[in-house]
C-alpha cells in the first residue's frame, strides 16, 4: 500500500486525480492522508467524490472515506474495463454544482486508454468554471497534445455548465490506445500553426459573438495570423460566455481562458486572453503551464524520454514531479533555461515502459537516476 501526503506541495486535488490515475494503471493501492488540508474548504469536495466514483467504477475499486469533507482515502484498484457510463457532480453534492467535469474525465481518460478499453462517460457538472480547464480547452489544447503520444479521445459539449449553477453536459469518447506510447520532444516550440478563438455562450445575446470575432481579429492581425472561429451557443441552467484563445505550434500547444462577467464587455474578455497568449508566446515555451502538468502521465509510458518546455513551472508542476516517482520508476528532471523558461524531462524506466503491456506492478522505491538528455 502506497501512502501520499496529500499537503505535499499545492496539496490540492491534482495529487488525488494524479494518484488515481497511477493506481488503475499500474494495480497498486493507493492510501491518502491530509488531503486538502491547506484549503478553505478542507477535504474531499463533491467534483473529488465524482472523480473517486468514476475510478472506482471502471476499475471496480473499494473505497473506504469518501464522504464529503474526509481528508482520508483508501483506494484498492482491480481490472480496468471500458463501457457507457454517467457521472452526476450533483448527485454528490445534492444540490446543483459547477465542479470542472474534466477534472473528473482526465482522472479516468488515461486509465482507459492505456488499458486497451474504449468507453463513453458523460458528465454532468461544470464545463466552463473558474480555475480548472474548460471543454473547449480539452478539446483544442489538451487531446490534440495527447494524439502525439498516441492516445485518441473526444469531447462533445452538450450543454452548458457555468458557475455557480453547473448544470453542464460533456460526453468523452476514449479509445484504445498502442502500448508503449510515443515519446515528444517539444523542447523548441517551432513556428505557430494555428490560433483558434472558441466562443461559448449560453443565454445571452448572440451579437456578442460577432463582437468578439471582430476585437480578436484586430489583436491577431498584430502578428500576422488570421484566426479560425468556433462558436458554441449551448442550452443552459444559467447564463455564461466562455473564450479560450488557443494556440497550435509546430512542436506544442498553448490554450488562454477568460470567463465573461456581468458588466465587463466581451472586447475586455478577449484581451484579456490576448494578453495572456502574448506573454507566453514571447518566450518561446511550448506550452503553456497547466499543459505541462497533463504531459507528464502520457510521458511515464512512452518508449523512451519526453521533453518540453514551460513559460512558469508551477507548484502544481513540481508537486507532480515529486509525485510520480511514488508510484512508478522514472527519472524526472525540472531545470530553468537560460532564456526563463523551465524544462521538463521524463525518463520512464522499464517497468514504466512495460507495466501496461504485462500487467506488472513497478517498484517504486527502487532508487533512479534523473535522466541525461
Amino acid at each position: 500500500m502506497i501512502r501520499i501526503d496529500g499537503s505535499y506541495g499545492e496539496g490540492g486535488g491534482q495529487i488525488l486525480r494524479t494518484a488515481l490515475a497511477l493506481s488503475m494503471i499500474t494495480g497498486q493501492p493507493v492510501e491518502f492522508y491530509n488531503l486538502r488540508v491547506k484549503r478553505p474548504n478542507p477535504g474531499l469536495q463533491p467534483q473529488h467524490l465524482t472523480a473517486i466514483h468514476a475510478a472506482a467504477t471502471i476499475s471496480n475499486a473499494r473505497v473506504e472515506g469518501a464522504i464529503i469533507g474526509s481528508t482520508e482515502l483508501r483506494f484498492e484498484p482491480n481490472e480496468v474495463v471500458g463501457g457507457e457510463f454517467m457521472f452526476d457532480i450533483e448527485d454528490i453534492s445534492g444540490q446543483g454544482s459547477a465542479g470542472a467535469v474534466m477534472l473528473v474525465a482526465q482522472t479516468v481518460l488515461l486509465p482507459l486508454a492505456l488499458k486497451g478499453q474504449s468507453a463513453k462517460i458523460t458528465i454532468i457538472g461544470g464545463t466552463h468554471v473558474g480555475w480548472s480547464p474548460g471543454t473547449d480547452y480539452v478539446e483544442y489544447v489538451y487531446l490534440p497534445a495527447l494524439r502525439h503520444f498516441g492516445v485518441n479521445a473526444r469531447v462533445e459539449t452538450l450543454e452548458g455548465g457555468f458557475y455557480p449553477r453547473g448544470g453542464g453536459r460533456a460526453v468523452l469518447y476514449v479509445e484504445p490506445a498502442q502500448t508503449p506510447l510515443t515519446p515528444i520532444d517539444w523542447r523548441e516550440r517551432g513556428k505557430l500553426k494555428a490560433i483558434r478563438l472558441i466562443f461559448t455562450l449560453s443565454n445571452l445575446p448572440e451579437n456578442i459573438l460577432r463582437r468578439g470575432d471582430q476585437a480578436a481579429e484586430t489583436l491577431i492581425g498584430l502578428i500576422g495570423l488570421r484566426p479560425e472561429f468556433v462558436h458554441r451557443v449551448l442550452p443552459s441552467r444559467g447564463f455564461g460566455l466562455s473564450v479560450t484563445l488557443a494556440a497550435e505550434a509546430e512542436h506544442g500547444y498553448a490554450g488562454f481562458i477568460r470567463l465573461g462577467r456581468r458588466g465587463i464587455a466581451i472586447e475586455q474578455v478577449v484581451e484579456e486572453a490576448w494578453d495572456e497568449f502574448t506573454k507566453w508566446a514571447k518566450t518561446r515555451a511550448a506550452v503553456d503551464y497547466f499543459l505541462s502538468d497533463q504531459l507528464i502521465l502520457p510521458a511515464l509510458f512512452a518508449k523512451g524520454a519526453s521533453a518540453w518546455t514551460t513559460h512558469r513551472a508551477t507548484s502544481h508542476l513540481r508537486t507532480l514531479l515529486w509525485l510520480v516517482p511514488q508510484l512508478v520508476k522514472t527519472g524526472v528532471e525540472l531545470t530553468q533555461q537560460a532564456d526563463g523558461n523551465s524544462l521538463v524531462r521524463i525518463l520512464p524506466g522499464e517497468d514504466a515502459i512495460n507495466l501496461v503491456a504485462n500487467g506488472k506492478s513497478s517498484d517504486i522505491y527502487e532508487e533512479t537516476e534523473n535522466p541525461a538528455f
